[in-house]
């Protein structure tokens, strides 16, 4: 007999195909637009409801502290926001996704999370009562929850249904990073004036990362480096991943090969459904 108190979840990762940031809003955020689709890179999660009261996370990698954690939080949150009076559960994360990367892994951990609580607590809410509480953790949880590839336009929390095709992708994550607040902060980012349609099919001329050049200025000789690996690698999100698409897996087999080992790679396929 199932145990109904044991669930398991796939825990996928995203890039961003483009990343414009536009216009500062009164309440301090950017309205920004970007183009999400999945990548078969996934954490697992393992849930074991009880009657404890306690809620315990474990690892295969060293993570934040509780209150600073987003499995935790979207936990906290949901108790909170859905009036669970008790909480007893054993969380078992299996990280595959690298941290700190814009791959949405903890925000995509959030997200499955919810799903767990309301698996077990609330099975009759959708997905889409949860996206004020997903907002809340931020902002790109949203996404995980809506599970299909999208257009994403606002502060992120519009979100339209559009598919890409099918690619295989190439993922190099240097040993650098520059925190969210920097990049907004940086003289070096331009940001994008016109609004593009959500209509538009893929397309390198007009779609990219406002943040690259923060990151390029700062970091000119990974820059020189990744250039010179092929021109059209982009940043997903505020990084430090950088990818590359292509239809052929073969290319980018042969492209990772001639990567210096001191960095991380994968090479991963698109998908267009988070679930």
């Amino acid at each position: 007999m199932a145990d109904l108190r044991y669930k398991e979840y796939k825990s996928f990762a995203k890039i961003n195909l483009f990343l414009h940031i536009l216009n500062k809003r009164d309440d301090g955020y950017h309205n920004l637009q970007t183009w999400f689709t999945f990548l078969d890179l996934k954490d697992d999660l393992k849930f074991r409801f009880n009657d404890s009261s306690e809620i315990n996370i474990s690892s295969n990698v060293a993570i934040s502290s509780k209150t600073d954690n987003l499995v935790y939080k979207a936990i906290k949150e949901f108790q909170k926001a859905f009036k669970v009076p008790s909480v007893g559960v054993d969380v078992e994360l299996s990280k595959q996704i690298p941290m700190g990367a814009g791959l949405g892994g903890g925000s995509s951990n959030a997200a499955t999370t919810l799903m767990a609580m309301r698996d077990f607590y609330m099975p009759e809410l959708s997905n889409q009562d949860m996206m004020g509480l997903a907002a809340k953790l931020g902002a790109d949880v949203p996404i995980f929850l809506y599970g299909k590839s999208a257009w994403a336009e606002g502060i992120g929390d519009r979100l339209y249904h559009k598919d890409f095709k099918e690619h295989y992708v190439l993922l190099i994550k240097p040993n650098i990073h520059i925190s969210t607040k920097e990049f907004f902060e940086s003289e070096k980012l331009i940001k994008t004036t016109n609004y593009l349609s959500k209509d538009l099919s893929f397309d390198k001329r007009y779609m990219h990362n406002d943040f690259e050049n923060v990151f390029f200025t700062k970091y000119p000789e990974f820059n020189n480096y990744l250039k010179g690996l092929d021109p059209d690698f982009r940043m997903t999100g505020t990084g430090s991943c950088f990818y590359l698409l292509s239809q052929y897996e073969d290319k980018l087999q042969q492209l990772a090969r001639k990567i210096d080992k001191s960095l991380d790679k994968w090479v991963v396929k698109t998908l267009n459904y988070a679930y």
